[in-house]
């Protein structure tokens, strides 16, 4: 089964290139172009990573993705951060743990997949702690 990923951006060069990144590499990738159409699309089809840009129109990525972080059935989905320019890849200062990096624009699709990639893998090690933690207790 495809990983899905939501993709949240509004500028040119990320919606013309990394949907195609994405698919070509084998997730299956839902775009929109705003912060309220990501609560309501993430709430939807509960990908299993979100990118989103922090520079969105009517609401910034980072309001969005705190209001999926309160929210029950988006809370546990992780995020990476596309952060305008200057800026280097770098964790993000936030007590959100599902939050995973910052990204600095513009980045070219190999470094998006990259991260993409990775926020996977750690997100799926994380459940496999957790779940084995919760067997451990729920038996032990």
């Amino acid at each position: 089964m495809k990983k899905q990923i939501l993709l949240v951006a509004h500028e040119d060069d990320v919606l013309e290139s990394f949907p195609a990144a994405l698919t070509q590499a084998g997730y299956e990738v839902s775009l929109v172009h705003a912060g309220l159409q990501a609560i309501r699309r993430a709430r939807e089809l509960s990908p299993d990573l979100i990118v989103i840009d922090a520079t969105l129109p009517e609401m910034d990525g980072a309001t969005a993705r705190d209001i999926l972080h309160r929210l029950p059935s988006t809370a546990r989905i992780p995020a990476l951060l596309l952060k305008p320019r200057p800026h280097r890849l770098m964790p993000l200062p936030l007590q959100d743990e599902s939050i995973r990096a910052g990204l600095t624009q513009p980045l070219n699709p190999g470094e998006l997949l990259n991260q993409v990639e990775a926020a996977l893998a750690l997100f799926q090690e994380q459940q496999l702690e957790a779940d084995l933690a919760e067997m451990a207790e729920n038996y032990g």
